[in-house]
C-alpha cells in the first residue's frame, strides 16, 4: 500500500497537466477577448466618427448572414439590425477566441520547445498575408460601403495586441526569440 506521501505526489502529478491545459485555455481566451475588443472599438470610433454607429459590425453581418448586403440593392443600404450586429459580434469574438486558443497553445509549446517560435513567425507571417487576401476579397464583396484600410487597420491592430499580450504572459520567449530558428 501507497504512504500518503507517494499518495499525494501522484495525484499532484496528476493535475500538473491539466492545471498547464486550463492555464493555456483561460489565457487562449484572454487573448481572444484583448485582439477582438481592439478590432471592434476601432469599428466603433470609425463608425461614431461617420455618425453612423454600428454600421461596420452590420455591414458585414450582412455580408455573413444575407450575401452581399441583406437584400439591399447596395451595400450602402444595409439594415443596422441587433440581430445582425450582435451575430456578427458573436462570429467576431468565437473566431478571435479560437485563434487566441491556438496560438496559446504554440506558445506553450514553444515554452518547452524554442525552435517552435521560427513556426510562429513562419505561420504568422502567412496568417498575415492570407488575411490581407482576404480584406481584397471583402472590400471587393461590400463593393465600396466599407473602406478596407479600416478593416485591415483594426485587425493588424488586434494582432498587435495579441502579439503584445502573448509576450506579456510568456515574457521569456521575447528574449529567445531572435536564436528561435538555430
Amino acid at each position: 500500500m501507497a504512504s500518503t506521501t507517494e499518495a499525494i505526489a501522484y495525484r499532484s502529478a496528476r493535475q500538473v497537466p491539466r492545471r498547464r491545459a486550463e492555464h493555456v485555455m483561460r489565457q487562449g481566451v484572454v487573448v481572444g477577448l484583448i485582439g477582438a475588443a481592439v478590432a471592434m472599438l476601432l469599428f466603433l470610433l470609425v463608425d461614431l466618427a461617420a455618425g453612423v454607429p454600428l454600421r461596420t459590425p452590420a455591414l458585414l453581418g450582412n455580408a455573413l448572414f444575407y450575401g452581399l448586403s441583406g437584400g439591399a440593392s447596395d451595400a450602402r443600404e444595409a439594415a443596422i439590425t441587433t440581430k445582425v450586429v450582435l451575430g456578427y459580434t458573436a462570429v467576431h469574438v468565437a473566431g478571435f477566441v479560437l485563434f487566441g486558443l491556438a496560438v496559446s497553445g504554440l506558445f506553450a509549446i514553444a515554452e518547452r520547445e524554442k525552435r517552435v517560435l521560427a513556426l510562429i513567425f513562419m505561420l504568422g507571417c502567412c496568417l498575415a498575408a492570407a488575411f490581407v487576401m482576404m480584406v481584397y476579397g471583402l472590400s471587393q464583396w461590400v463593393r465600396d460601403a466599407m473602406t478596407p484600410w479600416v478593416f485591415l487597420a483594426g485587425h493588424a491592430l488586434a494582432g498587435a495586441a495579441v502579439v503584445i499580450a502573448l509576450f506579456y504572459f510568456h515574457r521569456r520567449l521575447l528574449g529567445e526569440f531572435p536564436t528561435s530558428a538555430e
